[in-house]
């Protein structure tokens, strides 16, 4: 079976093209195929590994010719950030295109598709709360980046029932990514301040949601190498670190204590639901004081994931 790899070059869909290498070195017999805007850049150099150009956007025979009969497409595309009128373009409209098209050439595909915990919306809805996130909680996207990952997993779900005998998915809701040299203007916020000595102390329950891309790039091998198993499943993706539990390790670590800023998850209830916050400074407030879990325990019982690369070893 043919793999396609859409998005090789972003801050997961590189880490899965390293983990694919690394199993075609183990000995598994796998066609990979990247696939790029641009692939002038070619990190990897494999007679097993191929590398093709596609806008994204034509889906004709002619553009799509790297689709084979059976496939395992990996959806590493998307942008969380930027107008409505990108997210639903990345976000969305690929997706629709691309089931069309599926459906319409008759193929064999498992479609593992990268979504988020977004969509659940958590942070805001549950705020001051302490809520335990899974599978099947309901969805409440609260912005527009939320609301178009919603729509591509509703998308996929509602096109595998035209023809659930060729066409299946997998659906990997994962947490905010980090990587060692790749980290968001939220992640390096926060390391900065833990560098500086400071911590903004809401709660002993609040958690930090952030999975490191290799442990994602694992869990994709994961749903490749047991297909059957994660047929038409959605699963987060997640590796929650408790903040009081981190902070401590990094000042027992370190031999240092950290300067300690209450804040009351009342004040920040009011002031992100009455003031009309930027957005790195409402996601700030949001992250240091979620008390929300996302619980990865169905990705633990079906594929016996375990994160490797956790935060906690990555932040010291």
């Amino acid at each position: 079976m043919t793999i396609i790899l859409l998005g090789y070059r972003g801050l997961i869909g590189s880490y899965v093209l390293e983990e694919l290498a690394e199993q075609l070195k183990r000995g598994y017999n796998l066609d990979i195929i990247c696939v790029g805007k641009n692939i002038r850049i070619q990190p990897i150099k494999n007679n097993k590994i191929k590398y093709v150009k596609w806008n994204f956007v034509e889906f004709t025979k002619s553009k799509l010719f790297f689709l084979k009969k059976k496939n395992i497409i990996i959806n590493c595309v998307g942008k969380n950030q930027g107008t409505i009128e990108n997210y639903n373009k990345t976000n969305l409209v690929l997706i629709q295109k691309l089931c069309r098209y599926v459906l319409a050439q008759n193929l064999f595909v498992r479609l593992i598709h990268l979504g988020s915990v977004s969509v659940y919306g958590a942070e805001k809805k549950y705020l001051s709360r302490i809520k335990n996130i899974t599978e099947n909680t309901q969805t409440n996207p609260d912005d527009p980046y939320s609301k178009s990952k919603l729509e591509a997993d509703l998308c996929i779900q509602k096109n595998v029932k035209l023809n659930s005998k060729k066409f299946s998915y997998t659906i990997l809701r994962i947490a905010n990514v980090f990587s060692n040299t790749k980290k968001s203007n939220l992640f390096k916020l926060i390391e900065n301040l833990l560098n500086k000595g400071i911590w903004f102390k809401c709660s002993k329950y609040t958690n930090y949601h952030f999975i490191h891309a290799k442990d994602v790039a694992r869990v994709v091998f994961l749903a490749i190498k047991n297909l059957k198993k994660t047929t038409n499943n959605i699963y987060i993706v997640s590796d929650e670190d408790n903040q009081f539990n981190l902070h401590k390790v990094f000042t027992n670590f370190y031999n240092r204590k950290l300067f300690l800023i209450p804040i009351p998850l009342k004040f920040i209830y009011l002031i992100t639901k009455f003031l009309k916050l930027p957005k790195l400074m409402l996601n700030f407030f949001l992250v240091i004081s979620s008390q929300t879990k996302y619980d990865n325990y169905k990705i633990k019982k079906d594929l016996n994931f375990c994160p490797k690369y956790s935060l906690r070893k990555k932040i010291l």
